[in-house]
């Protein structure tokens, strides 16, 4: 970070001086055009000229000089263009492969994790001194780690899908009622040992038409990361669904730990994390939010947060157009 810092700062330093260099020599040409008028017409002057000769020679380098910053000025304002354009374009570079090396060590945190406890179970199982009733318990969680690697694996590729532009949704009628209230039924289930308060106020007969497993699996990636980040024993969550004009509003909140304000509008990029990935506690990869709205913009519907900074919850909208 120290690094990347050092970068946009020295990439700013260069465009400021830069600037402040074209501005310089397009002042120095007005004033140097303006002491070449003054000479010229005391030249004239000096050698007899008539008045309305010297008029006219001033006129005329008057309309040189207007001419010449014109010109410079219109040279200071593309060269001003053109090197921030450049800074932009480093200071995006600097940000992408920060984002990438927080997507690396991200995975390579998800891994490790399941392929240690995988190592475990094995050596476990090849144990004699292991009854065969420990064994069998082990086996579902070997499971719950191969299903782990297969979500981190599926969300890498659904995210080159949509990189791609790969992806069209399969259209079908949808009741979007129905399929919240039983996303929010089964988050007990899915997220055993932590005490699980939802208030709902959904509203019945709200079609959609669109991809039942890709809407389902958006709509509960939003809830589970309510659920993770609401702390480790309990969570308190208000899911509302409401009909409004041609759209239909999801909204599901939180009591959670908020997200900085500065960081909201950055939290649906792709490899985007809060924070710094040796400081998390949380696992993830930085491609769930990024999934998700990806996953609702390719049915014509957006995604967005709000949040009052850190300890005030996050609230999530998401709209969808109506059948």
């Amino acid at each position: 970070m120290g690094a990347l810092r050092l970068s946009q700062k020295s990439a700013l330093i260069i465009f400021f001086m830069l600037g402040g260099f074209a501005l310089t020599m397009v002042t120095w040409w007005i004033i140097l055009m303006a002491r070449l008028t003054d000479e010229k017409v005391d030249l004239a002057a000096e050698l007899g000229a008539s008045p309305q000769y010297i008029e006219y020679l001033h006129q005329q380098e008057i309309e040189r000089q207007i001419m010449v910053g014109s010109e410079g000025v219109v040279f200071l304002i593309l060269s001003l263009v053109g090197v921030w354009l450049i800074y932009r374009s480093l200071v995006q570079a600097h940000r992408l492969r920060r984002l990438q090396e927080n997507f690396l060590m991200a995975v390579t945190h998800e891994l490790k994790t399941p392929l240690a406890s995988m190592m475990v179970y094995l050596d476990t199982l090849k144990s004699e001194k292991v009854s065969s009733e420990k064994k069998q318990q082990l086996i579902p969680r070997m499971k719950e780690d191969l299903r782990r690697f297969e979500g981190l694996v599926e969300d890498i590729l659904e995210a080159g899908r949509f990189e791609a532009s790969a992806y069209k949704p399969d259209r079908q009628r949808l009741d979007l009622g129905a399929l919240l209230s039983d996303l929010t039924d089964k988050l007990s289930v899915s997220n055993p040992g932590k005490r699980i308060r939802t208030t709902c106020h959904i509203e019945s007969d709200v079609y959609v038409v669109g991809d039942s497993a890709v809407l389902q699996r958006a709509i509960r990636a939003i809830l589970d990361n309510a659920v993770k980040y609401s702390g480790d024993t309990e969570a308190d969550l208000t899911v509302s669904l409401r009909r409004l004009r041609n759209y239909t509003e999801i909204t599901i909140k939180d009591r959670g730990i908020g997200i900085d304000k500065n960081e909201l509008s950055q939290i649906f990029d792709r490899f985007y994390r809060v924070g710094h990935e040796l400081t998390r506690a949380c696992p993830g990869t930085g491609l769930g939010l990024y999934l998700c709205r990806q996953m609702i913009r390719a049915h014509g519907g957006e995604i967005l947060a709000r949040s009052e900074g850190i300890g005030h919850g996050t609230e999530f909208i998401i709209t969808l157009p109506l059948d």
